[in-house]
């Protein structure tokens, strides 16, 4: 399946003026070989369908231009109709996001609820480009948004909701109502900084606030700040959207990254990186073919892995009334570059691009790039590379094992237990560290995240190691290609293809110099040198010769070691006390080790005599006198003999 869209709007349109216009486009797209629309369902500050939640703030039902010849029209319902006769899947979109009006429309909305009005720096409406904006970090208006989105998806037969380079976005040079600036001291105790001048073409000086280097601290933090404001909105609007049907498509089309953050708070890496969006198209409108071809060629390097880029989808600029019309070259070869780059697909910005010139564009698609069909548009097959499934009514809960009662209930993609009073989470591709109450120690931003150890956890971004403490602070930079949590004050940490050992500090106390190793457990660490195992002591010294096949850490005196295929116990002085004569095994705990023979586990003890046979399938450590075992794919428990 290629994915292969296009924007149908109401400027410069007629498509939505009539349900035969409707009926045509639709036709047309589906003969050009398109199998998705996203049709303006929300801009100008009117809804383009009959909107109960409109009617009710705002005392207006539907855009009226759009019924005046039929007061009773449903323009989206027309357009799913016609389109389901075609294949085509419906996307609506909300192209106004928090954007309220363009200089002389309709203001309705900020003269019901002027509260909801955005602010600048000088108090006064925030204007940009002749927009002028509602405050996104108003928790009305952010509610009146997500109300807008869930009527839509619980109301018509769509396949998503999309939204794009006004949701979620907000002007760099608001954020300035007073709520908002109060909640940003509450937390940093200064007030947010002035914003610097906007510059209207990269050849314009930069202003020089930017050479301020506090002033540059607190700038990058109130952006920071502003936009998890919005990611974790959009991470809300995802979660709501997928209670009501899991199958629902969320797609954004947000300003290029890094642009669209510096300048609108679109947080575009962070919502791929958390699995925000199942569709992303940022805008990738470029005037030139080689400069769209070096921005595809960089999102796919830097922001997109492997694994998250079947989720790109880029967005395409074929015309922009009087000032800018695509050839036909260009589109073709943007299109054969993507495909190169291992993208299934693109949205065109917009329907009537296609129309000219006798549907000059339509016609080069038809013969050339689209000439073959698409596929139906299957929102199973986009879900199969995002978070969905995971996130439908998936709660997670820390309990309190004395009282036997709920500690704590969150929402994430992934947790683990509390280790030293704080748990590894993820959401999407990312971890951080939550608290007992649930608060967040650091921001989303790891790739791996070990539980805490000795008061230091590991921690990766982009394939480099180090480690922070319990308040999120960096203390042994990310230098390292791999590495260990800390054990008895000592961490193992790979530089290149070798390693070695760091202390608290991150000194290297132990050279690299083994090709692998073990943590440290009862001052002995297994290492491997030449493809055997061996023992070193805190200094570095080799205690038991390196003779072994596979060696693992000491436990309670004793380490399993394997020889040949077999695997035995050994002590502190590398003497047998158990010799090579199982399949695989396990530690000792409370006087018993679980080992395998043949295919079954069981367990047996210091002696090395069976004490309990081995009838199970895999088992557990024994621990409060019980372990966990299983049999035929079940697990329960045993108590100790």
């Amino acid at each position: 399946m290629e994915i292969r869209g296009v924007w149908i709007t109401t400027t410069d349109s007629k498509v939505l003026n009539t349900r035969e216009n409707i009926a045509e486009a639709m036709k047309f797209l589906a003969n050009t070989g398109f199998n998705v629309v996203f049709p303006v369902v929300w801009n100008k500050g009117f809804t383009n369908y009959p909107s109960k939640i409109m009617l009710k703030n705002f005392g207006v039902e539907i855009n009226p231009d759009l019924i005046k010849n039929d007061k009773d029209r449903d323009p989206l319902a027309e357009l799913i109709a016609e389109a389901k006769k075609v294949n085509i899947a419906v996307i609506p979109w909300f192209e106004y996001g928090f954007m309220n009006y363009y200089q002389k429309q309709d203001k309705r909305i900020i003269i019901k609820k002027p509260k909801w009005a955005a602010l600048n720096y000088s108090l006064e409406e925030l204007n940009v480009n002749g927009f002028y904006w509602l405050n996104a970090f108003d928790p009305e208006v952010q509610q009146f948004l997500l109300d807008l989105f869930l009527e839509v998806v619980t109301k018509y037969e769509v396949a998503g909701i999309q939204g794009d380079d006004h949701f979620p976005c907000f002007p760099m040079e608001g954020g300035y109502n007073p709520e908002t600036t109060a909640l940003y001291y509450q937390e940093f105790k200064e007030q947010p900084p002035k914003p610097p001048k906007r510059r209207t073409n990269p050849q314009e000086t930069l202003d020089p606030l930017w050479q301020d280097q506090e002033w540059l601290r607190q700038w990058k933090q109130w952006v920071r700040w502003r936009a998890d404001i919005l990611s974790n909105l959009l991470s809300r609007v995802y979660r709501e959207i997928i209670n009501v049907n899991p199958e629902l498509i969320i797609s954004m089309s947000p300003s290029v990254f890094p642009w669209g953050y510096d300048n609108y708070l679109q947080d575009s890496q962070t919502w791929v990186d958390l699995g925000l969006v199942d569709l992303i198209h940022p805008q990738v409108y470029r005037d030139q073919l080689e400069n769209y071809q070096k921005d595809i060629d960089r999102l796919c390097k830097e922001q997109f892995s492997q694994q998250q880029l079947p989720q790109l989808i880029p967005g395409i600029l074929l015309n922009k009334k009087g000032t800018y019309r695509i050839t036909p070259e260009y589109l073709s070869d943007a299109i054969k570059s993507n495909r190169c780059f291992g993208i299934q697909g693109e949205v065109l910005f917009f329907y009537e691009g296609l129309r000219e010139d006798n549907d000059s564009l339509a016609n080069i698609l038809k013969t050339g790039v689209y000439s073959k069909p698409p596929g139906i548009f299957d929102a199973k097959e986009i879900k199969k590379n995002s978070f969905t499934y995971r996130r439908v009514n998936n709660d997670y809960y820390y309990i309190n094992p004395t009282l036997q009662q709920i500690r704590l209930k969150v929402k994430f993609d992934w947790v683990e237990p509390l280790s030293e009073d704080l748990a590894v989470v993820k959401i999407g591709y990312k971890c951080s560290y939550i608290d007992q109450t649930g608060k967040f120690i650091s921001r989303l931003q790891y790739d791996t995240a070990a539980p805490f150890s000795e008061a230091m956890a590991l921690v990766s971004i982009k394939n480099k190691y180090g480690y922070i403490d319990k308040t999120g602070k960096e203390i042994i930079p990310r230098k390292f290609d791999a590495g260990e949590s800390f054990s008895e004050g000592i961490a193992a940490v790979k530089i290149g293809n070798k390693w070695g050992y760091i202390d608290e500090i991150g000194n290297i106390i132990i050279p690299v110099q083994f090709d692998a190793v073990k943590s440290f457990s009862s001052d002995i660490a297994a290492v491997r040198i030449d493809n055997k195992w061996g023992y070193i002591d805190k200094t570095g010294s080799i205690i038991i010769f390196c003779d072994f096949d596979d060696a693992r850490s000491f436990y309670q005196g004793l380490a399993l070691v394997k020889v040949g295929e077999k695997w035995g116990y050994i002590d502190r002085t590398g003497q047998f006390i158990i010799n090579p004569q199982f399949d695989e095994g396990d530690i000792f705990s409370e006087g018993l080790a679980s080992v395998k023979i043949g295919e079954k586990w069981g367990y047996i003890n210091e002696y090395g005599e069976v004490i309990i046979p081995a009838n199970f399938d895999a088992t557990k450590p024994f621990s409060e006198g019980m372990a966990l075992i299983n049999i035929g794919k079940k697990w329960g428990y045993i108590r100790k003999p």
